[in-house]
């Protein structure tokens, strides 16, 4: 499969703002350095906490409709996917998976969910032995066409269908899904606490997730 596009537009559009910003003001004194990397990263998760909403109306792998706020209380530690993804998603629930190993005792304050950007094919009972498979606290979540595109909306993720293969064509029960590959935070209000990219390890994400979950 090639390369899936991990990138989230209001990630692209805020580095783009932030970069722009940054560089204006530091022009304007000529002994200032450029900003760093982390400023640039810090900058960013302060603009997503203003776009990323975190609600959803969707299904969960037993049938059940549930919110965004049937889930208040609890982390909220969110990936999207889809159950035919070849790669990115196995990956990712594996370092969920190894997250919620690793929290220990916090796992309890966490809750994981996996919601698919392939409602066609990922009814509830293969989203329920998907999860099964990674770890029995993952919740899978999916719902009509509408309800997924509204869920990753609210979480400015980017999915697309796409050919199974380079110049191959996208029919009804053909097709891969090409996806951004970032899990959400979201803290016990709803509020958006975090973003982490494919390239943050299980003991980087469970070490931040600590110190959210205690501080």
């Amino acid at each position: 499969m090639r390369k899936i596009r991990l990138a989230i537009w209001f990630l692209i559009a805020t580095a783009i703002a932030v970069i722009g910003a940054q560089l204006t003001i530091r022009m304007l004194s000529d002994d200032a350095p450029p900003p760093t990397a982390e400023e640039k990263a810090q900058t960013a998760q302060e603009v997503a906490r203003n776009v990323v909403t975190g609600e959803f109306s969707l299904i969960d792998h037993h049938g059940k409709a549930v919110t965004d706020l049937d889930f208040r209380g609890s982390w909220l530690l969110i990936f999207f996917g889809y159950t035919y993804c070849p790669d990115v998603c196995p990956t990712t629930l594996g370092v969920v998976s190894l997250v919620m190993d690793e929290l220990g005792d916090d796992a309890a304050k966490v809750q994981p969910l996996f919601i698919s950007v392939d409602p066609q094919r990922d009814t509830p009972e293969i989203l329920a032995d998907y999860v099964a498979a990674f770890h029995p606290r993952i919740i899978g979540l999916s719902g009509s066409l509408e309800q997924v595109k509204a869920a990753a909306g609210s979480h400015r993720a980017y999915y697309i269908k796409a050919p199974m293969e380079e110049g191959g064509e996208i029919t009804a029960t053909e097709y891969a899904v090409d996806h951004s590959a970032y899990l959400y935070l979201m803290d016990p209000e709803g509020v958006y606490a975090q973003v982490f990219s494919p390239t943050d390890t299980a003991e980087e994400i469970t070490g931040k997730i600590k110190e959210f979950v205690n501080q």
